[in-house]
């Protein structure tokens, strides 16, 4: 199909295919009529404002030149025609996706829904156009940028894309239906992500949930007075029938087996550990408002937009949120691991670099955060450095490096890779293995321990491995530091989504460890102004 041709980042080089089956043809000559209006419009100098709203005027000219100024949406029909209806309405449904229907004009679209002049009928084909440009843009790679949010790694790009557009408003009403879905991300965690909105946002319709009374750790087989409210919690979104009732009469706060299977389920889905005890984080995944619930949804779908696996070649994502390491090959996963990740007060940043190089048995160089937590210990204690197989080294210059040599007690483990950024951050091993059993995983200082670095690095080193003396594990075993480089260097993007799809394809909505979802859901309603204007709904669709 012709709208699949598209990158769904629309990064246009992908669109010359389509370009060139739906290129028009002929009309070399100055156009007249409402063309002619549109070239005059598009030429001469200054703004164009509509109603309040200031188009873009240089990607109407690009998609206009595209089509010799010839109008996209109209139709000799009064009212909107069926192909400029198609478009109006995936605008309006834009919250679907976790966008504002008002940053694409439907208000001002529906205003001119009967547009009888030459002047209006041109007027409401810029917005329908503008409305298009910047909704494609805004749903193929993302509404914000690199400016508006620290979480995005490099801006996003339209090159093509009026051009793209312009060529897909040749086709017919039901085409392009296809054409306009086929512009969000393909990915099934999107699909999975936008039901997830739509289902939470009439559960904000309708009232949310209760939350549960502050109290103690509640395990099954327990009585406690906030069972009650727990059972209307769980029915409002769906985790245990409505017509539930206690096991018996006078049990209303016993919390059984149906309840705490329902709350193990719940915790399933939240990056919990699935035993149906109501602790500390369970509470706080339950009492989560429904309305913060359907903020995770829209930016969690905001950052499915920004991002893109390789098509072709190895590459590694790392989702801070879910603590977990993907390695991917053509797009494909391929290898999986938990992770830890830095604590709140130290928090792992969002990088985009390469691995370029294997250390087996590093040395560890305390960095100063570290230093600082220790510092009165060292103070107390001068002999604690030792204990520890810290050493001091003196440099030029009288700086002074604190030094862990490579051993079963290093930080580091035996494995550390490096992925050069300005934030110190690097994959590494780590003599603390309890942690990875753990459901939630932030315990560093900033960099991320591997679960299963002789695996990882066995699979970036695949090329090399029979050239090796001793093959890895020789090597590590001899206990001295080597550096190993990557016959070519693997991407590796660290990113922060808070929702996500485990291994069997279930959504999982995760914490917001960082507290970042807060911070983008604001920033995505400070991208533009004007978004809590009210939608006229007066459209007559030509029959």
């Amino acid at each position: 199909m012709l709208w699949l041709v598209i990158h769904r980042t629309v990064r246009a080089a992908s669109c010359a295919l389509a370009l060139t089956s739906l290129t028009m043809a002929g009309a070399h000559a100055t156009p007249g009529g409402r063309a002619g209006l549109a070239m005059m419009r598009l030429i001469s100098p200054g703004e164009i404002t509509l109603d309040g709203q200031i188009l873009d005027k240089d990607q109407l000219r690009e998609f206009y030149a595209f089509r010799h100024y010839a109008l996209a949406w109209d139709s000799p029909e009064a009212g909107l025609g069926a192909r400029a209806w198609t478009v109006y309405e995936v605008l309006a449904a834009a919250e679907d996706e976790g966008l504002e229907p008002a940053d694409y004009h439907v208000r001002e679209i529906a205003l001119l829904a009967d547009a009888s002049t030459d002047e209006e009928r041109l007027e409401r084909d810029f917005l329908i156009s503008d409305g298009l440009i910047h909704y494609a843009a805004d749903v193929a790679g993302g509404k914000l940028s690199p400016k508006q949010t620290d979480e995005r790694f490099g801006d996003s790009q339209s090159l093509g894309l009026p051009q793209y557009l312009a060529a897909g408003a040749r086709l017919g009403s039901a085409d392009l239906v296809g054409f306009l879905a086929g512009l969000e991300p393909q990915e099934p965690q999107y699909a999975a992500l936008k039901a997830m909105l739509a289902r939470t946002r009439e559960l904000v319709a309708a009232g949310g949930w209760p939350t549960l009374p502050d109290g103690p750790t509640i395990r099954p087989g327990m009585h406690d007075p906030a069972v009650p409210t727990l059972r209307q919690r769980l029915t409002a979104e769906g985790w245990i029938a409505a017509n539930g009732k206690p096991s018996a009469k006078g049990n209303e706060d016993y919390y059984d087996p149906v309840l705490s299977k329902a709350v193990a389920d719940f915790q399933g889905e939240h990056a919990i550990k699935p035993d149906g005890v109501i602790g500390k984080d369970t509470r706080a995944a339950l009492d989560l408002p429904a309305e913060a619930r359907l903020e995770q949804a829209a930016v969690n779908l905001e950052r499915i937009r920004w991002t893109d696996i390789p098509a072709a070649g190895r590459a590694v994502e790392v989702n801070l949120a879910a603590y977990l390491l993907q390695v991917y090959q053509n797009g494909d996963p391929i290898m999986a691991m938990p992770v830890v990740v830095g604590t709140p007060e130290n928090p792992t940043p969002m990088i985009s670099t390469q691995i370029t190089t294997l250390v087996l048995n590093p040395n560890w160089t305390l960095p100063p955060n570290v230093i600082k937590e220790m510092l009165p210990r060292i103070r107390e204690d001068a002999a604690y450095l030792g204990s520890k197989g810290i050493a001091r080294c003196e440099e030029e210059g009288g700086r002074v490096r604190l030094v862990q040599p490579p051993g079963p007690t290093n930080p580091l483990g035996r494995y550390k890779f490096i992925m050069p950024n300005d934030k110190d951050i690097y994959l590494h091993d780590s003599p603390d293995s309890v942690k990875f059993h753990y459901a939630l995983r932030a315990y560093s200082h900033g960099c991320i321990r591997l679960s299963n670095p002789a695996g990882l690095a066995a699979l970036l080193l695949d090329d090399r491995l029979a050239t090796l003396p001793d093959g890895l594990d020789g090597l590590v075993q001899k206990g001295e530091t080597r550096h190993i480089l990557l016959s070519k260097p693997v991407p590796i993007s660290l990113v922060y989504r808070t929702a996500w799809l485990d291994g069997q394809g279930h959504l999982v909505m995760g914490q917001d460890g960082y507290g970042r979802d807060t911070r983008l859901w604001k920033a995505l309603h400070k991208a533009k102004q004007g978004t809590a204007r009210k939608m006229v709904q007066r459209i007559s669709i030509a029959g």
